[in-house]
């Protein structure tokens, strides 16, 4: 085997067992530390099973706290005790924190972000704007058709969900912040307005899907929904939504984070997969 494809995944959760699955299929040797020990490619030792692995591939995100490796098992070792031991290889990850990256650098490694790459993300908007559906027909008593759905966003994530509810006969409006997404929302055939002025119709929404990581649906928003109002969350930390108040309200506001794995775990294993694959082949680093 080439040592230039001899892999080990740290941590994560069942995404990377599929993972896993497809990079052996693609002639790497896999091995894997921090993942159920009745697979029979889990290593007991770290540091050996680091110092023989030329590519090292963590988890999305890597950390959640900057003190333990996200992982479905408990792993013994701090985040910083991994960090300290991987040294002078290829280290992919998702969602490196800056601090990360730098430890990891200045130990003389190569460091790609899988989630930074275009491919990533968009391929993780499909599963996500399943996970999205799946959460919304399980809180409702109603059908999605005729009803009144808000769309926070309009990325990736915004652009598909819009799409995926109006063709299930919903009427969507788009709620952004620039002028340029009014226009975009409007080509597509979708009603638009900024989220200065949601407050206008604010009373008429059935369903809201929010894709702005950022603390949109305040307190003034949340006030004016009515009860029966179900709320989607799907935006990365600090969310969009003042959980606590809407509960306090009565609101159904659910914060839906790393849908990709959890409703669609094979899928989102092999984009990781791949992206691996695409970085190693695009930076040079799969020439025998």
């Amino acid at each position: 085997m080439n040592e230039g494809k001899s892999l080990l995944i740290i941590g994560g959760d069942i995404r990377q067992l599929y993972m896993a699955e497809l990079l052996k299929k693609s002639g790497f040797d896999v091995r894997l530390y921090g993942l159920p020990q009745d697979k029979a490619e889990c290593e007991s030792e770290l540091k050996s099973a680091i110092k023989s692995s030329g590519i090292i591939v963590l988890p999305l995100p890597v950390t959640k706290d900057e003190k333990k490796v996200t992982s479905m098992v408990p792993i013994k070792e701090s985040f910083d005790e991994i960090l300290n031991l991987i040294s002078a290889k290829i280290v992919f990850g998702g969602m490196i924190s800056k601090g990360a990256e730098g430890k990891l650098k200045k130990n003389g490694n190569t460091v790609f972000d899988y989630f930074r790459r275009e491919d990533v993300t968009m391929l993780n908007a499909v599963p996500t704007v399943q996970g999205i559906l799946k959460n919304i027909f399980e809180n409702i008593d109603y059908t999605i058709h005729s009803s009144n759905c808000a769309v926070f966003g309009f990325g990736r994530i915004g652009r598909l969900t819009a799409s995926a509810l109006s063709s299930l006969g919903a009427n969507v409006t788009v709620c952004v912040r620039k002028s340029g997404d009014i226009a975009a929302a409007k080509v597509y055939g979708y009603k638009a307005c900024y989220i200065r002025d949601f407050c206008k119709t604010s009373d008429s929404a059935d369903i809201i899907v929010n894709t702005i990581p950022y603390p949109i649906i305040d307190k003034p928003i949340l006030a004016l929904l009515k009860k029966e109002c179900l709320i989607i969350d799907v935006a990365s930390a600090p969310f969009g939504v003042d959980f606590a108040y809407a509960k306090e309200l009565g609101i159904n506001a659910l914060q839906c984070s790393s849908l990709p794995g959890k409703v669609a775990p094979k899928t989102a294993g092999e984009i990781i997969g791949n992206a691996v694959i695409n970085t190693l082949n695009e930076e040079g680093f799969m020439r025998d």
